[in-house]
């Protein structure tokens, strides 16, 4: 079998664009308190945010139930690709998840 690799990248105006390994997220958490940004709790106290919702727009904020059930969708996206031999990359798009199949290494 194969390598399984994971990376997840998560998005952000304030932030930039930030790829981490899927095995260094410990925990992926909805922000209720500021209801745009989907945090993760990467090892080491580190963290990378994802804005579901661009500053000033005229959507409506996530309501708390989607917010938690796009963290649950890629935690679970997270586990179904790592059973898949190769590199995959998982990006957040707003309230979206896409899956890729690419070549990463730790270098980048």
């Amino acid at each position: 079998m194969g390598m399984q690799d994971v990376w997840v990248r998560a998005q952000s105006i304030v932030s930039g664009s930030r790829t981490v390994r899927a095995d260094t997220i410990v925990q992926a958490k909805w922000e209720r308190t500021s209801s745009q940004y989907l945090t993760l709790m990467v090892a080491g106290s580190d963290e990378a945010h994802h804005q579901v919702r661009p500053d000033g727009s005229r959507a409506l904020p996530l309501r708390e139930e989607d917010g938690a059930a796009l963290a649950d969708g890629l935690l679970s996206a997270m586990t179904a690709t790592a059973a898949v031999p190769g590199s995959h990359l998982l990006v957040l798009h707003g309230t979206g998840l896409e899956r890729r199949r690419s070549a990463m290494d730790g270098t980048r």
